[in-house]
């Protein structure tokens, strides 16, 4: 056999090798997620769960490959002036303007600028190329992406017959970073449940962007997997509500039901949560709040029903149909005080009505600290502002 036959046979069979591998390791996934998913998954957001990614990959992530050399760079400078100590909340892109980064809670103004032509480069990235396939997303108004990142968009709306106002011309984006951070809660679980170690109807009450489905999130891991209190403890701005004294005290995990309409809550991508929510969760992705909770009512009996960002009448159906069917809530509301709730007609019969046992307010100062104020159903303090935690 020649030289060169050879040379063509050994690598066909090396070849052959290395496709039965790649094959084999594939089908590994195929059952599960898919070939493509697979695929896109690993080419874009890496194989590790979120606590793997860091966060120039939180900036990275959201931009095609040719543009990520001009973030990598700037990535760089921030490192520098931050002492590689900062926390991305927020990208905000307007066309023709410079790119502003929330960080911290402050804005930092790059001098990255977009085109019309570079804001539809990065939605159809953001699109796996088929934008036509998020058609849905783009009548919302908004993209979930792995590990709980939602980017809202907008721009020019046509009005398509069947299916309303839709986002054709992309030219604004903000993508809000989502971040888990474990333990938020736990300031606040004890005040969440009655002497017999039953849940407690809570509504958590914030403006946007202060922090408000972290700590929920949180709340319903800790409800779900249980946890160990330490009594001892106490915050001195609380008044003591629990008669029963012990040192520490254990709260076993319970069914915990989400409806996560927009994928934030527990990261859902494609129905799979991405964020610990506990270990006794089931959630539901999409639909309305009202559907989701007579799926968890009739299929899943969850102790608890959570929820993000509750509003309007329908919401409110749904609270009192999980109430009825002997299911706690758990659930956030946008609002700067317990009075400003109140104004709100959707909120006013459920308040006055005391169907929330426990408020919590969230609050954030200047130099980006959390602050809680925990009060019961009629509104009187159980606990003062005091500080939750940095995160």
């Amino acid at each position: 056999m020649c030289v060169k036959c050879m040379q063509r046979h050994v690598l066909f069979l090396c070849l052959k090798f290395v496709n039965a591998y790649i094959l084999e390791v594939l089908n590994k996934y195929i059952s599960n997620i898919g070939i493509i998913s697979f695929c896109q998954h690993i080419l874009r957001y890496g194989k590790g769960d979120k606590g793997m990614v860091d966060i120039h990959n939180d900036i990275l992530q959201f931009f095609p490959g040719k543009m990520r050399d001009e973030w990598k760079d700037k990535i760089q400078e921030i490192d520098k002036s931050k002492k590689n100590n900062w926390t991305l909340q927020e990208i905000r892109l307007r066309v023709n303007k410079r790119v502003v980064l929330i960080i911290d809670g402050a804005e930092y103004i790059t001098d990255v600028i977009y085109s019309d032509k570079a804001m539809e480069d990065i939605f159809k990235y953001l699109c796996h190329d088929s934008i036509y396939a998020y058609e849905e997303e783009r009548r919302q108004g908004y993209l979930t992406m792995p590990h709980g990142h939602r980017i809202g968009i907008t721009g020019e709306l046509v009005y398509v017959e069947g299916q309303g106002y839709i986002a054709k011309y992309i030219r604004y984006m903000n993508v809000r970073i989502a971040h888990q951070i474990k333990g938020a809660a736990f300031k606040i679980m004890r005040y969440v449940y009655d002497d017999n170690d039953q849940t407690l109807n809570t509504l958590i009450i914030s403006p946007p962007g202060i922090g408000k489905t972290t700590l929920l999130r949180d709340t319903i891991r800790l409800m779900s997997d249980g946890f160990t209190d330490n009594i001892s403890s106490s915050n001195a701005n609380c008044r003591d509500i629990n008669s029963k004294k012990t040192e520490q005290k254990q709260y076993r995990g319970i069914n915990v039901g989400v409806i996560d309409e927009r994928g934030e809550i527990a990261g859902a991508y494609h129905g799979s949560a991405t964020l610990d929510c506990g270990l006794r969760t089931d959630i539901v992705t999409g639909g309305d709040k009202d559907k989701g909770v007579r799926i968890l009512v009739r299929t899943f009996a969850p102790r608890v029903i959570a929820m993000d960002e509750i509003g309007g009448k329908r919401d409110a159906d749904a609270i009192y149909y999980a109430g009825v069917s002997g299911c706690s809530i758990l659930a956030t509301a946008h609002g700067n005080s317990l009075e400003d709730i109140q104004k709100k007609p959707e909120f006013m019969e459920l308040i006055q009505k005391e169907c929330f046992q426990r408020i919590i307010l969230l609050s954030k100062d200047d130099d980006g600290n959390r602050y809680i104020q925990i009060k019961d159903g009629k509104g009187n303090d159980i606990c003062g502002r005091s500080l939750l935690q940095e995160y």
